[in-house]
């Protein structure tokens, strides 16, 4: 795969062309793989300790039954587990984009 740059494209991309077949390709740059890994690991460990957080928090207001906090905590433990699942797509599209950059770059290994 030989790199191809055009002038009206963006620098967040790079793209390869087949010597061969022709047949083209746009990856993700290693700067934007890099920053999904960074950001869907520390935004899933954020996530992760708000979620386990409010789930003790909700845990320990039904153990003594306390209606009030529970409602709240458990909308809480809900939103976080929607951010977590958010950040896991990110790290799971990270990972993607790493292996679509090794695959093209290094063929045959």
């Amino acid at each position: 795969m030989d790199p191809v740059r055009n002038e009206e494209e963006p620098e967040y991309t790079d793209r390869y062309q087949c010597g061969h077949c022709g047949h083209s390709a746009t990856i993700p740059s290693l700067l934007i793989v890099f920053s999904q890994l960074v950001s869907a690991l520390i935004g899933g460990g954020v996530a992760l300790y708000l979620m386990l957080t409010h789930l003790s928090a909700a845990m320990s207001a039904w153990q003594f039954d306390e209606d009030k906090g529970s409602l709240q905590h458990i909308v809480l433990v809900v939103a976080a587990g929607i951010l977590l699942a958010g950040f896991g797509y990110t790290l799971y599209r990270a990972g993607q984009n790493f292996y679509r950059r090794h695959i093209y770059l290094h063929p045959g290994v």
